[in-house]
């Protein structure tokens, strides 16, 4: 297992820590501040790309079908991953930032998102804000089960737990 961090300020508060140990995490191996994310972020993660200033390239799919889904396919990811690299001379981006499940319930497919990602040596992230119970089902789908590096998870909703209460995971392999 890895490392959990708890918040009483909901996932907004675990999103910032995530976006700045990515910064942290970039500036220790020298790579641009740069985040490819999924369009339907939360503003949290704008505020902390902000304050940290990083750079984010955003993810359209080629489906969309509400503002509030972000379908990202994996051969979709791993295009725009190779476009990055091509145009920061085999730099690759320090993170990759989504959202599953998203405000409608749908997830990604997190376990191809994140070979992906480890493939280029680049950082998952997850906003699980909807998803803390995804753990404790039959076949464990919660993100770090399924290999993401760092992930939210506001434990007041869908958890019996109090308002606000919510943790960062980080992996063990992360």
């Amino acid at each position: 297992s890895g490392k959990t961090v708890y918040s009483t300020e909901g996932s907004s508060l675990s999103i910032r820590a995530m976006i700045y140990l990515i910064a942290l995490q970039a500036k220790k191996e020298g790579k641009k501040p740069l985040i490819l994310a999924a369009r339907n972020a939360h503003k949290a993660f704008l505020y902390a790309a902000a304050l940290v200033d990083f750079d984010v390239v955003w993810l359209y799919p080629e489906e969309m079908n509400s503002l509030c889904s972000c379908k990202i396919l994996p051969e979709e990811l791993e295009t725009e991953l190779k476009k990055q690299v091509q145009l920061h001379q085999g730099v690759t981006p320090a993170a990759v930032y989504v959202t599953s499940p998203d405000y409608l319930g749908g997830q990604l497919d997190i376990l191809s998102l994140s070979e992906i990602c480890h493939k280029y040596h680049t950082i998952l992230c997850v906003d699980n804000a909807h998803g803390a119970y995804l753990h404790f089902l039959e076949t464990p789908m919660h993100p770090i089960d399924l290999g993401a590096d760092l992930c939210c998870d506001s434990a007041h909703k869908t958890l019996p737990v109090l308002t606000g209460g919510a943790y960062l995971q980080i992996n063990k392999n992360a």
